[in-house]
């Protein structure tokens, strides 16, 4: 790298690309041909490329997120299997079924609307009463006394 990022490589333009399609820095070194050490180094010094570094990322997650979509959404075709394999229909041809997500929608749900799904549990600590008397009141109760 050159210049703090104003000339850009064929190895890194190969990199992020590689890490747009991948979301995976490890599997973009390996397809660009650029050392991790070196990868995470130009990321230190250069950014610019630290910026297209976390762009790519950004759109590798968004991909992900819309199959997330999809299999939740839309579903996706599962061969209907049985202990002894595959199970057919009268002509022959693997059965299919149509399965869905409940947890990626729920996840999703939880992502873009926490307000309304996120898990609710609260925790009521009072910090100004004596702990041990707690557990000595608790005794009590429990020997019903």
């Amino acid at each position: 790298m050159r210049g703090r990022g104003t000339h850009r490589t064929g190895q890194t333009r190969a990199f992020v690309e590689a890490l747009r399609n991948t979301g995976n820095v490890s599997e973009a070194c390996r397809l660009s041909g650029i050392g991790r050490t070196t990868a995470y180094q130009m990321r230190e010094t250069d950014p610019a490329f630290a910026a297209e570094w976390d762009e790519a990322m950004q759109i590798a997650m968004d991909s992900l997120e819309l199959e997330a979509w999809r299999r939740g959404r839309d579903g996706y075709d599962e061969y209907v299997t049985c202990k002894d394999g595959l199970v057919y229909d009268q002509d022959g041809k693997p059965v299919l079924q149509r399965r869905y997500s409940d947890s990626l929608l729920t996840t999703l749900l939880k992502a873009h609307r926490p307000e309304k799904y996120r898990d609710r549990s609260t925790v009521d600590m009072n910090v100004n009463t004596d702990i041990a008397a707690l557990i000595d009141e608790g005794r009590k109760r429990a020997r019903g006394g």
